[in-house]
């Protein structure tokens, strides 16, 4: 009973197709047709996507297993090498995790088949272009993926043979980032071919050319190919127009410094910005940034935009990669630490203060810097730290009382040691005074 009413709340909220279910493409009001592949033509998209998608491929990505102590890489596992060198014998670890990342930026989700083998372990993973890929659910409401091969072959491929890194969305696929922010990045496009037909048309406003003489046709298209000539383009913007035949200019269109052209590319950046959640400065924008912030603003990338990313990657390959009877013991981690490899300040400060509390031997900071551990033998494998340091409970607690040194009875000391505490007392200055008196 408790499974067909489940089964009845999933099939009633979520349509068959949920793909069809999201906010169409329409054209914007600016009238320039945004794709998810058009968009890369804004500067400020590409460089949102690419700082995204580069940098989760970039960071250290490992298999980590459970263990008494805590846990602990496992290099060993195969999975390790399909995440971190090769998914499959055509891309790389790097190229994989850049591809999926953008898919998942620009359309919603980005898919990769999971070829198994003859155990079932995953020996591959292969990138299938979203365009290729619909989600849908079956006839017992489970979720399948419907790829298209070609226009008249579809395979279907269960959920739990396909890696799909799902964007942000509210339900089991991600939305289409390009649907929702057509009219900002259709607005920034528009700007953009403004300011390339205005400065490709000589720089100069448009206008009209009013004439009290009429002209033949064969005139006017002389007249027209005149003006083309001579001022078109940005280097022969500026001359002087002569004009004959009683004829009067009359400029009709506004400047772009009145219309605030710089501005509103500056605004363009930003509302971009806000979609990809990127800190403006991250794309080259340092119109806000100052050298007092700029650590901060570095921090909240990493917290905001990047952490997210992260999790979908991990949480995604620890669910579908492992299996349910090895998942207990082995997950993946990207390690964020990687973000420092270019900080020298940084990785010395956060390498000695780890140290300093005994989380990080010296080996423990060769290898993490990719140099050659030393041997056992040196000691670089003890962890040390601070001999100060106490615990909470001791603190307050009043010191033990100093202890005496015992009492010494001359009847019962040895003769050796009598004899010594003889030589020295002969050995005091009034003694050897005595003994020069005698003499």
């Amino acid at each position: 009973m408790l499974a067909a009413i489940i089964k009845a709340l999933r099939r009633g909220k979520e349509p068959r197709y949920p793909s069809r279910a999201q906010w169409p493409i329409s054209r914007p009001i600016a009238g320039i047709p945004i794709t998810s592949d058009s968009v890369l033509t804004v500067s400020a998209v590409w460089a949102c996507v690419r700082y995204l998608s580069q940098t989760c491929a970039v960071l250290p990505w490992r298999v980590m297993k459970e263990s008494d102590r805590g846990s602990e890489p496992y290099p060993s596992h195969p999975v390790n090498y399909l995440i971190g060198v090769r998914p499959n014998p055509e891309t790389s670890a790097f190229q994989f995790r850049e591809t999926l990342t953008s898919w998942a930026l620009r359309y919603g989700n980005g898919y990769a088949e999971i070829e198994r083998n003859a155990v079932g372990l995953p020996a591959a993973l292969w990138p299938i272009h979203p365009d290729r890929v619909e989600p849908k659910r079956n006839d017992i409401g489970a979720l399948v993926y419907e790829v298209s091969n070609d226009a008249a072959n579809k395979v279907t491929i269960g959920a739990g043979d396909m890696f799909h890194l799902r964007g942000y969305g509210d339900g089991p696929i991600g939305v289409n980032v390009m649907q929702y922010a057509a009219q900002s990045i259709g607005w920034a496009k528009a700007t953009q071919i403004f300011g390339a037909a205005f400065f490709g048309n000589g720089a100069t406003p448009s206008g009209v050319v009013s004439m009290k003489r009429p002209m033949t046709e064969a005139g006017l298209e002389l007249l027209k190919k005149n003006f083309a000539d001579l001022y078109q383009g940005p280097y022969k913007s500026n001359k002087t127009a002569f004009l004959d035949n009683e004829m009067e200019y009359k400029a009709i269109s506004i400047e772009p410094e009145k219309s605030q052209f710089i501005e509103t590319n500056q605004f363009q950046i930003e509302e971009i910005c806000r979609w990809f959640g990127v800190p403006p400065h991250k794309i080259a924008h340092l119109l806000r940034a100052t050298f007092s912030n700029i650590e901060h603003q570095s921090i909240e990338v990493v917290v905001d935009s990047l952490t997210p990313w992260v999790k979908r990657w991990e949480e995604e390959a620890d669910y579908k990669l492992f299996g349910p009877l090895n998942r207990q013991a082995f997950f993946t981690k990207i390690y964020l630490q990687g973000l420092m490899r270019g900080d020298t300040v940084a990785r010395a400060s956060f390498y000695s203060q780890m140290r300093a509390i005994g989380v990080l031997s010296v080996n423990d900071i060769r290898a993490l810097e990719d140099m050659q551990t030393l041997p056992e033998s040196s000691g670089a494998d003890k962890l040390v730290m601070q001999s100060q340091f106490t615990t909470l409970e001791k603190i307050g607690e009043d010191p033990p009382a100093p202890v005496a040194a015992p009492a010494i009875d001359p009847e019962n000391q040895p003769a050796a040691d009598q004899a010594s505490e003889d030589q020295a007392t002969s050995d005091t200055p009034a003694a050897r005074a005595l003994r020069v008196v005698g003499d």
